[in-house]
């Protein structure tokens, strides 16, 4: 992937990773062109958006967070609606959340997952390999353009998957919180916080992190229930509570973004990537062959295969 160019990289590694690596599509998919399509559409154009967007504003990680964050709402509220939607079909365990309009529980989740999986672990990893572009826009004028048209395009794919129509102020709201993040991040100091310069910890601690990160995660939010299901506060707020955790302790080992290298941010997507790849194997055991194991194989190659090109390379940069 050296050779493609870095827009493109990234244009393919965030539908593989939000789809068929996390296990939601099974591998056949790709044979379709039309599911292809459809899910560089959200994916690959938002991840590739957000990039953009900090590079040519000149940010830092944090103005990424935010615009992952709006990504996610914008995916999941507008195009999409499972925010509100009573009976979308993965919501039958966590029915028990849904208040005020809106499923609070999955609404976390899936803000989760498109933070870490469908933005950051794209936006990564495709940097990592390409690492001599890291600092740069990858897009043009016209490129940027084709991209916001490229996302926008998903609304209306999203209403002919879906004719659920939700409560107009909600969806109001959630394009007031969009455009919120999107100013935030636009208008947020590029030095805040400031990195450190330190020595991080090993790469495992940051793998162990990512991977028990997106374990609790997953397993508190569609396992606990079919044991225990606490209350919507300790659900919703518990969740709140470990990704601040999460945050906390991983800018503490990279130093604001100051200290780590591409060995540890390797490990860290590796580490949320783990529990995903892991799924894979016990979903084909528990419910039938789908390919998903030889999913999970592949995956486990291509990053060793990244692990050993990124620790013979000098020491990159500590960009956030």
């Amino acid at each position: 992937m050296k050779r493609f160019p870095p827009w493109l990289t990234l244009l393919i590694l965030a539908p593989l990773l939000g789809e068929i690596v996390s296990g939601h599509q099974p591998p056949i998919e790709l044979c379709k062109p039309l599911s292809v399509a459809l899910l560089m559409l959200p994916y690959g154009f938002g991840a590739l958006l957000c990039r953009e967007l900090v590079r040519r504003w000149k940010k830092g990680w944090l103005s990424l967070l935010l615009l992952a964050v709006a990504y996610g709402v914008y995916e999941e509220a507008i195009v999409v609606r499972s925010f509100f939607d009573p009976n979308w079909s993965e919501l039958e365990i966590l029915k028990q959340y849904y208040a005020f309009g809106v499923n609070w529980t999955w609404s976390e989740t899936m803000v989760h997952f498109h933070v870490l999986i469908s933005v950051a672990a794209g936006i990564m990893l495709a940097e990592m390999i390409h690492s001599d572009r890291r600092a740069e826009p990858w897009l043009g004028q016209k490129g940027l353009i084709a991209t916001i048209i490229g996302l926008a395009l998903w609304v209306p794919a999203g209403w002919l998957m879906s004719q659920y129509i939700p409560p107009w102020p909600l969806y109001i709201l959630a394009w007031v919180a969009i455009t919120g993040l999107i100013l935030a991040a636009r208008f947020l100091p590029a030095g805040f916080p400031a990195p450190v310069k330190k020595n991080p910890p090993h790469p495992i601690f940051f793998f162990l992190l990512g991977f028990v990160n997106m374990t609790v995660f997953f397993v508190s939010v569609f396992m606990l229930p079919e044991y225990w299901a606490p209350p919507l506060w300790l659900a919703a707020g518990g969740l709140v509570l470990l990704d601040a955790a999460t945050l906390w302790l991983l800018l503490i080992w990279a130093g604001n973004g100051g200290a780590w290298a591409d060995r540890h941010r390797l490990a860290w997507v590796a580490g949320g990537l783990g529990f995903f790849i892991l799924f894979n194997f016990g979903s084909d055991l528990d419910e039938g062959f789908a390919g998903r194991s030889f999913v999970s194989i592949i995956a486990i190659f291509e990053l060793i295969f990244l692990w050993i090109l990124v620790k013979r390379r000098p020491q990159p940069e500590a960009a956030a």
